[in-house]
């Protein structure tokens, strides 16, 4: 199963043919202001200027560390023109995780808006960058990397996602064709983090479309009535957002804080009764487009679509929205252990290969070899640990995990890697993460603790020690002390057993509180990926 598209252009390529065409539209609104398409051009030209001056090359990542807001994706578009990747760090993550990523990257030019200790590279200052002569940037070729993205690792510590120009590229040219908005003066609403690929949805295609990306700030994105008002006011036609963050919007509020023309979910699964909640709240003002968005941080951004009917009904009870179909050349295949292909109904692994496919793990080729594999008939695919099967319609319905890999407020999270982090504390001996659901039916993570020594950690010590290793939406809602942990037969752990139900670390991981009603959890298995 495949889509068919010939990547020919970089992002940055087709956002100067944009800026040529309408110099005068909007392109960009944040908390610095509103830039113009000519206004944009010229700021990312400057950047790439200074970049090419200190020597950025295509293979060697610059690191971008800043606020979420206008000078914030300036500095990544810049970095993108001047032919290098980017990696963007997220300033709510701890100092040790930025100092983590920063020596993983091997990065050696840093633009940031604030001092960083211990970088030894060289660091340029955003808003004032050295003047550089108007050197004409080389443009990197669709094979040339784009951007290393870092999402949890299963080995205790983040890893990098090499993605390449042609994968961005051909992702955000199918998103403008399948929104039908080429050359629109639409607006795109980005609620989450730059440092993640989910906001990419909403940045890239806007800026190959003649679109106008709004960067949300994060004291909005938070907060229902103030979302409401801003996608009122800045009349906001797309949005993508993660479904339990939408969920928490609608349970909130009955202002209408929908997009006018689509809503594209991704990062979870989507439940059904999520869509009837959107339809409730459409069918008074017109439809408004539900398109649900599935991929890996590893094949670019999305991989699959699937969008719902205009009376399209939950059609088996429990089950979540199909993930859909390929993009535009991308070719998926459901497989066994053996990695054979399985006929359509029967469940097996999906497998992805196409345009999109990142150049593997950054630095780290034994992990590479493991999940980008070389089929029997040369095609490199990538190694989802999705369960899938095929529908009669030929949409794919997402099944759940062959491992413990989890979801939580879209960002990809390994348990392994909290658990790590909490055997760091001296009195811990043993750590298990598990998802839960809370009282409004979101997954939280919970976590049981064996101690060490007769002292066992306090719940406080442990929240303040995650929160020094750990970016928000790692560190669990709750805790345990448990004298042991459940394991099989086998000698594993049992991830399933009956335990105590955690007591409060917080009322719930930081960023948001004001989205979430605290209430008890219950027990359940692995989450959707």
């Amino acid at each position: 199963m495949s889509g068919e598209h010939t990547v020919e252009h970089t992002v940055m390529e087709l956002f100067q043919q944009q800026a040529a065409r309408w110099p005068d539209r909007p392109a960009l609104v944040g908390d610095g202001g509103r830039l113009t398409y000519a206004e944009l051009d010229r700021a990312t030209a400057g950047v790439a200027h200074a970049l090419v001056a200190q020597g950025a090359t295509t293979d060697e990542p610059v690191a971008v560390l800043a606020v979420r807001g206008t000078e914030q994706l300036v500095a990544l578009l810049g970095v993108l023109r001047s032919g290098a990747p980017y990696v963007c760090l997220d300033v709510e993550q701890p100092q040790s995780r930025m100092t983590a990523q920063l020596s993983d990257s091997r990065a050696r030019i840093l633009l940031t808006d604030r001092p960083q200790p211990g970088f030894t590279g060289t660091a340029l200052r955003l808003g004032n960058l050295p003047q550089a002569p108007a050197v004409r940037p080389q443009p990197p070729a669709p094979v040339d990397l784009a951007c290393v993205v870092y999402t949890s690792g299963s080995t205790g510590a983040p890893k990098g996602v090499a993605v390449t120009h042609g994968g961005l590229a051909n992702y955000s040219r199918h998103v403008v064709s399948l929104l039908g908005c080429a050359d629109e003066p639409r607006s795109f609403a980005s609620v989450t983090s730059l440092a993640t690929d989910l906001g990419n949805t909403a940045v890239f295609p806007a800026l190959l479309s003649g679109g106008c990306v709004h960067l949300v700030p994060p004291e909005v994105v938070l907060d229902p009535v103030r979302f409401a008002d801003y996608a009122r006011t800045q009349a906001i036609d797309y949005l993508k957002i993660t479904p339990s963050h939408l969920a928490a919007l609608l349970s909130f509020t009955d202002t209408d804080v929908l997009p006018h023309e689509a809503l594209l979910l991704g990062g979870e699964a989507l439940s059904w009764d999520l869509v009837d909640k959107v339809r409730a709240r459409t069918r008074t003002r017109g439809r408004c487009r539900i398109i649900n968005h599935y991929g890996p941080t590893e094949t670019t951004i999305g991989s699959l679509t699937y969008e719902v009917g205009p009376a399209e009904a939950a059609r088996r009870p429990g089950a979540t929205v199909p993930i859909g179909r390929p993009i535009a050349a991308t070719e998926i295949r459901v497989v066994d252990a053996r990695l054979e292909r399985v006929p359509d109904g029967t469940t097996g692994e999906l497998l992805i290969s196409g345009a999109g496919l990142a150049r593997g793990y950054w630095g780290s080729p034994e992990q590479t070899k493991d999940r980008f594999i070389s089929l029997d008939d040369g095609t490199r695919a990538y190694r989802t640990g999705d369960r899938v099967r095929c529908l009669d319609d030929g949409s794919v319905e997402f099944l759940g995990r062959l491992d413990q890999q989890l979801k939580i407020r879209g960002h990809r999270v390994e348990p392994a890697e909290i658990e790590a982090a909490l055997c760091l504390h001296p009195a811990v001996a043993r750590a298990a993460v598990t998802p839960v659901r809370d009282g409004v039916g979101q997954q939280i993570l919970a976590a049981f603790v064996v101690p060490a020594t007769a002292a066992a950690p306090s719940v406080r010590d442990l929240r303040v020690h995650l929160s020094g290793l750990l970016p928000p939406h790692m560190v669990p809602s709750s805790a345990e002390i448990v004298p042991a942990l459940p394991f099989t037969l086998s000698g594993k752990l049992d991830r399933h057993a009956t335990v105590p139900l955690p007591s409060t670390i917080q009322p719930q991981a930081a960023g948001t509180a004001r989205l979430t009603t605290p209430g008890p959890p219950h027990r359940q298995g692995p989450a959707p990926g």
